[in-house]
């Protein structure tokens, strides 16, 4: 597994300015994304009961697409171009979103603390975030 890391800095909701990590696994065309500080998670939406992609995360995708000797961008329009990845959110509320093939998956940490003693249970995620939520 080649990953590459970056930061990206964005404003949260309430205009305070974070960083965001990146680790890039252009292999397994996956972006895993820790955020703590609320930047580019994906939001909860009260009318479909359900977590959407943010703004802010539309632009950090944006960036993203630019960088293209990280993933490959060719004609795809953003839309696509992220339904292209795999994006795994380690979030503020120790909770782990994952986002592909249009859909969102909600992994509390009660579900994942169990994977700590089963290290083969967890290998689509990044440890070094991973760990960080546990």
């Amino acid at each position: 597994m080649k990953i590459q890391e970056l930061e990206y800095r964005g404003i949260n909701l309430m205009d305070v300015v974070g960083t965001v990590e990146i680790a890039i696994d252009a292999d397994r065309m996956t972006v895993h994304v820790f955020d703590t500080q609320q930047i580019v998670e994906p939001e909860y939406h009260f009318q479909t009961k359900s977590y959407t992609l943010s703004e802010g995360f539309f632009k950090l995708a944006i960036v993203l697409k630019q960088k293209q000797f990280f993933l490959e961008s060719k004609d795809e329009n953003l839309e696509q171009w992220i339904d292209l990845h795999t994006w795994i959110f380690y979030c503020s509320n120790q909770s782990i979103k994952k986002y592909g093939q249009g859909e969102m998956t909600v992994i509390q940490k009660e579900q994942f603390k169990q994977w700590i003693d089963q290290p083969e249970a967890s290998l689509e995620y990044y440890p070094k975030y991973f760990l960080r939520l546990k």
